[in-house]
């Protein structure tokens, strides 16, 4: 016969498995709902979602964006949308993960939208915070940017390039492919950002774990200078600390050329890395699904990728290019898949010791 401590601890695992597969049903619910009307044609299903997100009325997007950037989507989005008001939380980005993987675990389901990295979506997958939307505008855009299934929703990400200071390096001597890198001339004078995981990943994705993880171990014994932050690495290059940089931002290194600052960059051979995608993710359980999908729609949009344009990220959507001197063009872009390396996460900051930290 069960005493009476027994019988509790067994109410409480009941307790549990209950409310998690009430969790579950929800989320299913959700997901079935904006499955059904994504399946309707492109007017019926515009109208279907205006017509409920009036009756929702805001829309809860957690953030890790500055304020200014942020406040261009949202007045362009309730500019067409005057009946949603979007409420912000901004936050670092690990932040904003664990608030949203202790408000899940709590049963508190508190936003509706989420931009972050794409390779964090493999751990709010695997805690089914987050959820499913096929919008239809995923179809426009760039290969990488997307998954079969509607978790991902790539918004933007950012192009690695090899910046270099002109005053040092004239452009026909700089290093074009991971190859120059190697070279013994460029021992000590290159300089890297510490958080290295998306670039491994790149690295890796392209060699394959055996050559990459040699290449990795030959340019860490170039004594590479480890700074933390791309953004500064790049301001020490073009104050002349050491002439290379090998993991530029894009957008960062044609402000700083447009500055006037002594920098140049070339895109780098054979392929150039992509910065892990930012993802608009849609919660398992959202308090307003309907607005939260005209969000995720709006972003995706010509409209709203003319926006992170114009703010010098590299768009989604594949029709937005220069055309001019700045355009990756062509050239073999590679961007790192988020499932796989989202779940090598940890392998892979246990790599960046190869290349010298």
């Amino acid at each position: 016969m069960l005493r009476q401590s027994e019988i509790c601890v067994c109410m409480l695992v009941i307790s549990v498995f209950a409310f998690l597969n009430l969790s579950n049903l929800q989320a299913a619910a959700v997901d079935e709902t904006l499955a059904k009307i994504n399946r309707l044609g492109p007017a019926e299903r515009q109208a279907a979602l205006v017509r409920e997100a009036k009756n929702e009325r805001s829309v809860v997007w957690y953030a890790p964006m500055n304020r200014e950037d942020l406040r261009q989507f949202t007045t362009a989005f309730e500019a067409e949308y005057p009946f949603l008001k979007v409420e912000i939380l901004t936050g670092g980005p690990q932040t904003l993960l664990n608030r949203i993987l202790t408000e899940h675990r709590a049963g508190k389901y508190n936003y509706d939208i989420l931009n972050i990295r794409s390779s964090a979506l493999y751990t709010l997958k695997k805690a089914n915070a987050i959820g499913r939307h096929d919008s239809p505008y995923r179809r426009e855009l760039r290969n990488g940017f997307y998954d079969k299934d509607g978790y991902f929703n790539g918004i933007w990400a950012s192009l690695m390039v090899y910046l270099f200071n002109t005053k040092q390096i004239d452009r026909a001597q700089a290093p074009k492919a991971i190859a120059d890198l190697l070279h013994p001339k460029w021992k000590g004078k290159m300089g890297m950002d510490q958080d290295a995981d998306d670039w491994l990943a790149a690295l890796l994705e392209y060699y394959g774990d055996d050559k990459g993880k040699q290449i990795a171990r030959s340019l860490g014994a170039q004594q590479l200078n480890i700074r933390k932050g791309r953004t500064l690495v790049s301001q020490l290059v073009a104050a002349g600390e050491f002439p290379i940089q090998i993991d530029a931002h894009h957008h960062e290194a044609v402000s700083l050329r447009k500055a006037g600052a002594p920098i140049d960059y070339v895109f780098p051979e054979p392929f150039v890395p992509v910065k892990s995608v930012s993802s608009l993710a849609i919660s398992s359980q959202p308090p307003h699904p309907h607005a939260a999908a005209l969000l995720v729609d709006f972003m995706l949009s010509k409209k709203g990728q003319e926006i992170a344009f114009k703010q010098r990220r590299w768009p989604a959507l594949k029709e937005l290019a220069t055309g001019g001197p700045d355009d990756v063009g062509n050239r073999n872009t590679l961007v790192p898949d988020a499932e796989k390396w989202g779940s090598r996460y940890e392998e892979l900051v246990q790599l960046t010791g190869l290349l010298g930290r």
